[in-house]
């Protein structure tokens, strides 16, 4: 599966990330103020969200969510394995 970045459009709401960020690390986050960091042995990475207007393609409409993740610095590598394990588990890129 390709790594598609740290900044993404998702189709989802903050209420659904924040599931999902729960569901992967058996831990409850909450979205607070646009961002939520996770702790993790080689460091803290900060996901900062943004509202976007929603997505309409004919008579449906879909809920957008601009999502960034900001790794430690010269934690690259280590933010780019579980982000692609996130990506795993949320089925981005076509599951």
């Amino acid at each position: 599966m390709p790594f598609h970045g740290f900044d993404r459009i998702m189709s989802c709401t903050p209420q659904d990330l924040a599931r999902w960020l729960t569901e992967l690390t058996g831990a409850s986050h909450g979205i607070e103020h646009g961002t939520a960091t996770l702790s993790f042995d080689w460091g803290a990475l900060r996901i900062e969200t943004e509202a976007m207007p929603p997505r309409r393609i004919a008579l449906a409409s879909f809920q957008q969510l601009r999502v960034r993740f900001v790794a430690p610095e010269g934690r690259d590598a280590e933010a780019r394995a579980w982000i692609t394990r996130f990506d795993h588990h949320t089925q981005r890129g076509g599951g």
